[in-house]
């Protein structure tokens, strides 16, 4: 599924997705750069990295809201509502903190957010993760057998409060280390543990029937 960008920020050339590279970092130049160095473009007041930045993340953080709210289109307007903020804000990102934190805690924040109004509740929806290519060389039965693993696994998510959720999102899912989720989830490090611990004690059960054997079916889709 390709997403297009489509945001708006309050400035005469809204459209990031039309903006022209700036005149000292072509396009092409803009995927050798690191994330730091993309930012702090950004935070001269060029907005011509937007494009690249949703390329790296915007996957990332849609795949994210999809599983911690099990609702397409809040995941969708979770994507443009994060790179918003990351383009009205981007004075607020440290050079010294990674990209990816900065991303997924106003991801997170915003999914909160969500769950707390009264009319939106996570509910049954259509599963449309992002996915990678399917290998050629995978066999249609086992092209199947993995989107039935991954529809099995997010509804077991469903299970966990959206404490243990976001947690094992952003351990197992996006790679992030207790300490980032500590910084995101706004608590201690042995709290995430303690999250992360009984998430896949739920998940494992509910998988397999025991407590035991869960691992496999969260790595299937990873």
């Amino acid at each position: 599924m390709k997403r297009s960008l489509l945001l708006f920020v309050p400035e005469s050339n809204r459209n990031l997705s039309a903006m022209a590279p700036s005149k000292g970092t072509e396009a092409g130049e803009m995927k050798h750069l690191s994330d730091q160095e993309l930012m702090r473009i950004v935070q001269a007041g060029d907005y011509s990295p937007a494009s690249e930045i949703y390329d790296r993340y915007s996957g990332r953080i849609y795949n994210f809201a999809f599983r911690f709210l099990k609702n397409a289109e809040a995941a969708e307007d979770a994507v443009q509502e994060v790179f918003v903020k990351m383009m009205r804000h981007a004075n607020q990102f440290h050079g010294d903190a990674k990209l990816s934190t900065w991303l997924f805690s106003i991801t997170a924040n915003w999914c909160r957010d969500y769950l707390r109004k009264a009319d939106n509740k996570v509910k049954e929806a259509e599963d449309v993760l992002i996915s990678l290519p399917t290998s050629p060389d995978l066999a249609p039965d086992r092209s199947l057998e993995k989107r039935e693993t991954e529809q099995r696994v997010q509804r077991a998510l469903q299970l966990l409060t959206p404490e243990q959720r976001e947690a094992i999102l952003l351990s197992r899912y996006q790679g992030l280390s207790y300490a980032e989720i500590a910084q995101i989830a706004g608590c201690s490090e042995g709290a995430v543990k303690t999250r992360v611990f009984r998430a896949m004690e739920t998940l494992k059960k509910a998988l397999t029937g025991e407590a035991s054997g869960g691992d496999r079916w969260l790595n299937a889709v990873r």
